[in-house]
């Protein structure tokens, strides 16, 4: 099979030409080979010598997407000075698409660069004549049409066989197995994963699978139906107990969920859900489009266990609306004299707390809307989530500084800590202010549980507004291991050295930390 771009034998002291050839599917064996012999017998009445052949096996030729060979052909002609024509079989190999000024403007992209496009089979002269354009424009919209013809057909015939209970292709189902028929219905042999049909007249059909799949299959809607365990859950569990996917790969949610709303596991076989006809925009189809065969094999999961399941599945996809959710909190207010996230989670009428988070942007802001009094503090989540933009950023700045005073770092296992010189271990915070109820000050405080498994804390001090970085920390950890740090305002001259203005004040030349605190 020729690939990309190959160099061909052909010699000939006159024009210089690339051949483009496209096929639409990997069966069509000797497509290429077909319009490669032709364009060679035409460049050879011609004197033309071909140096490239650009070839697309395999690809349907109603988008460019996909075809790396006419893509790369286009590339060259832009780029490159290697050739003045392109021979193609006919214009349907150059594309079939759907708007046909597309196949006109890649032409013309060609002609505008010196590069003619001739099409060796086709009755017209490609001269620009009104007459060739009139053809062309026919030619182009012809095929189209097929492309168009024949997904019609192929649709009609699909739903044929999907009614007559066959399968049409892809991966069986994990549990389920495909077996191959010959044209009396007769059964062949069960097929292997990626295995095609090699006769026209043979059929394939869904079959139970091995016993144990089966019964993890059946396990997977008990837990989901009955036991209200969730997909992520369950697929934590298989992977856990190393049970093996259909794929290989490991047990997700949405192969869970996948598997609880596929009808396959009660025998039926559904066709048309969602359409991506002429390879234009994806749709979801609705239920009476659906093209269905119930009953089509045995079901490997009893007809209660599934309904079951799918109520489930619907309960867990329920839209709340807002009044709705305003209701669930007041009623919990109502019951408690309090909400808080732990009660909203154990309700067993409504949604978990994070609905809430993701529909309003903080569950501060439900309560809001809700009327729920309360001293709630927005500001907090706020400022929580600028203090860990802040640390990642700060962690840069420092690994920054480190080399710029000729020193070196490492991560280590612990999230936010370096290593430095291959020699001590330094932890990177961020210390917020907060105002202190008791005394009216802005204070700012290190927590002793924070000097363990470092040999230094190296922190940014953020502004009382907690919006910007405005002083530097260096501190060992042995000085704080039995007492929280704590400063304001008016304390902060007591620290002495081990808070500054600027970060490179802690890192001299070459880069050298102690453990008397810098």
């Amino acid at each position: 099979m020729m690939s990309g771009l190959l160099e061909t034998t052909i010699l000939s002291p006159f024009r210089r030409a690339a051949a483009y050839v496209r096929m639409s599917t990997e069966r069509q064996t000797y497509s290429t080979a077909n319009q490669m012999q032709r364009i060679q017998e035409y460049a050879a009445e011609q004197q033309i010598t071909i140096v490239a052949v650009y070839e697309d096996a395999g690809k349907s030729g109603l988008t460019m997407r996909g075809r790396p060979g006419l893509q790369q052909l286009l590339a060259d002609v832009q780029t490159k000075d290697d050739f003045t024509c392109i021979l193609v079989y006919d214009v349907s190999r150059w594309g079939r698409f759907q708007d046909v000024d597309e196949s006109a403007h890649y032409e013309y992209i060609c002609r505008l660069n010196g590069v003619q496009v001739t099409y060796c089979t086709e009755a017209f002269q490609n001269d620009d004549s009104p007459y060739t354009s009139i053809i062309k424009a026919m030619k182009r919209i012809a095929a189209a049409d097929y492309s168009r013809e024949l997904s019609s057909k192929v649709f009609i015939a699909q739903c044929r066989i999907i009614k007559m209970g066959y399968k049409l292709g892809g991966m069986a189902g994990y549990g389920l197995r495909r077996a191959l028929l010959d044209s009396n219905g007769d059964f062949i042999r069960i097929m292997e994963k990626g295995e095609w049909k090699a006769v026209q007249t043979h059929r394939v059909v869904l079959v139970p699978g091995p016993k144990h799949e089966i019964e993890v299959v059946n396990l997977i809607f008990h837990w989901y139906a009955v036991d209200k365990v969730g997909d992520r859950r369950i697929a934590i569990a298989l992977n856990e107990q190393n049970v093996a996917s259909e794929s290989g790969r490991p047990w997700t949610g949405a192969l869970i969920r996948g598997m609880i709303r596929n009808e396959k596991y009660i025998g039926n076989l559904i066709f048309n859900k969602g359409s991506y006809k002429l390879r234009k925009t994806a749709v979801r189809n609705p239920a009476a489009l659906w093209v269905r065969c119930d009953a089509a094999f045995p079901p490997i999961v009893p007809l209660q266990l599934f309904h079951a399941a799918r109520i489930e599945r619907s309960d867990r996809n329920y839209r709340y609306t807002t009044e709705e959710l305003m209701q669930t909190l007041q009623r919990i207010y109502k019951a408690h004299g309090r909400v808080t996230s732990a009660l909203i989670d154990r309700d067993p009428d409504g949604p978990a707390c994070q609905l809430f988070c993701r529909r309003f942007g903080s569950i501060y802001a439900a309560y809001e809307l809700a009327e729920i009094p309360g001293p709630f503090n927005a500001e907090a989540i706020i400022t929580r989530r600028r203090t860990h933009s802040i640390k990642a950023g700060f962690l840069d700045i420092v690994k920054c500084a480190i080399i710029e005073a000729g020193g070196t770092w490492q991560a280590t296992n612990m999230p936010h800590t370096l290593r430095i010189n291959d020699a001590v271990t330094a932890s990177i915070r961020v210390v917020r202010c907060a105002l202190d109820n008791k005394w009216g000050n802005h204070r700012w405080r290190i927590n002793k549980r924070l000097a363990t498994g470092y040999d230094f804390l190296i922190a940014a001090v953020l502004d009382q507004r907690n919006e910007k970085i405005e002083a530097y920390l260096l501190v060992s950890a042995r000085e704080f291991e039995n007492r929280d740090i704590s400063f304001t305002e008016l304390t902060r001259a007591s620290l002495g050295n081990i808070i500054r203005p600027e970060l490179a004040d802690f890192f001299p030349h070459p880069v050298e930390l102690s453990e008397q605190g810098g």
